[in-house]
């Protein structure tokens, strides 16, 4: 019986290294070295209750889960981060949903808005907290319009707004500016008192703030005047599991806390036991990649993304790659092509994620098979 186990095991560990080498179409970061925490391996490491309290289980490592909240607060621009508080989650998702749930218990019966390019976790939700959603048109990049924006604020000016803005569109790679949507809120009259803005980060929340020519509209940041910041530690960061990183207002979190006994601690998360090894996961790649680490990385996906859509529209296929992205839109293919480099699709199109482990090999492979298959619908065409 242990044979079969053990079978099963390695086989699923060659599947797993045959397809990583062809993974374009999401943004996970494959390029990551799990050595370093692979020694963990054998404790249960579990951060439960609030991140700044602990509890009295010893194997934790809130100290290091904080001291990776920090880090992100300076990346994010705290302006004093006694006003702020952070946790380490599950996934952008949870990060999402307990920022929308913290936002609702803020506010007197608020709605969300969003717009129709969010991702769909956000609508989630608003289903979830019984919220009411209303969604919001994007232009032509996939960014919230910003004429429609003011029109839907207009519309519920009255009311009490969760506005969730996104730093990377799931499928465009486009980015709201968050400047001009607080100015919208601004200018209707709604406002700090009757609003909680919220930045879906959950990939490029971790690409802008390393791109010093990127404007300061779409740069995720609390010198906005934003209420919270999520994004993903699998993305950009590099995590051998899913995870996300969620920072927000304390004052705003005060309001859900209520103290567990039984943990010696505070209940400010959604999930009671919080995975420590995504913790040192994230940490890890922080401390090990720097700042300057990161910045790097950024303007290398950001260069092979520019590579991987001139070498498309130089072979004549129409091609969407939004400024500091690195999502490039392209027509949907065969299926077979989409299987073989496992590519997002939506309706007619399809996206590539140029990530730290998509390098120019990849890249030239993918426009190889693409443009082949795009030249054989072309003789075909002709022949019917």
């Amino acid at each position: 019986m242990f044979d079969d186990i053990d079978v099963t095991l390695d086989s699923l560990a060659k599947k797993f290294a045959d397809r990583r080498d062809k993974h374009l179409g999401y943004p996970y970061n494959l390029d990551f070295d799990a050595r370093p925490i692979s020694q963990f391996t054998n404790f249960l490491i579990n951060n439960l209750g609030d991140p700044y309290v602990g509890s009295h289980y010893a194997t934790e490592v809130c100290d290091v889960e904080r001291e990776v909240v920090d880090w992100m607060m300076r990346v994010w621009e705290c302006p004093d981060p006694e006003e702020y508080w952070g946790v380490v989650g599950a996934s952008g998702t949870e990060g999402n949903l307990w920022a929308i749930y913290i936002a609702r218990e803020t506010l007197d019966n608020p709605i969300l808005i969003h717009s129709t390019e969010a991702h769909y976790s956000l609508p989630k939700a608003a289903k979830i907290l019984r919220i009411e959603a209303v969604t919001c048109e994007a232009d032509h990049s996939g960014a919230i319009c910003q004429d429609a924006l003011r029109e839907v604020i207009h519309a519920n000016r009255h009311r009490s707004v969760i506005l969730a803005l996104t730093c990377g569109t799931t499928m465009k790679g486009a980015h709201d500016d968050i400047g001009c949507s607080i100015g919208a809120l601004d200018q209707v009259g709604i406002d700090p008192s009757r609003r909680f803005i919220h930045v879906d980060g959950a990939l490029n929340a971790m690409v802008l703030p390393f791109v010093d020519e990127s404007p300061s509209g779409i740069r995720p940041s609390f010198q906005h005047r934003v209420d919270s910041i999520s994004t993903s530690g699998h993305k950009m960061i590099g995590t051998p599991m899913p995870c996300g990183v969620l920072v927000a207002r304390r004052e705003h979190v005060r309001r859900v806390a209520s103290v567990v006994s039984y943990l010696r601690s505070d209940d400010t998360t959604l999930m009671g036991s919080r995975n420590g090894h995504a913790v040192l996961a994230i940490w890890n790649r922080l401390t090990r990649l720097g700042v300057a680490g990161f910045r790097q990385t950024a303007q290398i996906c950001i260069e092979r993304a520019g590579d991987l859509a001139g070498a498309l529209r130089s072979a004549g296929v129409p091609v969407l790659l939004n400024p500091w992205s690195l999502t490039v839109v392209f027509p949907k293919p065969s299926e077979r092509l989409v299987k073989e480099y496992q590519l997002a699709c939506h309706g007619d199109s399809a996206h590539a994620i140029v990530m730290p482990n998509v390098k120019a090999d990849l890249i030239d492979r993918f426009v190889g098979d693409y443009t082949a298959e795009s030249r054989c619908y072309s003789r075909q065409k002709v022949h019917s």
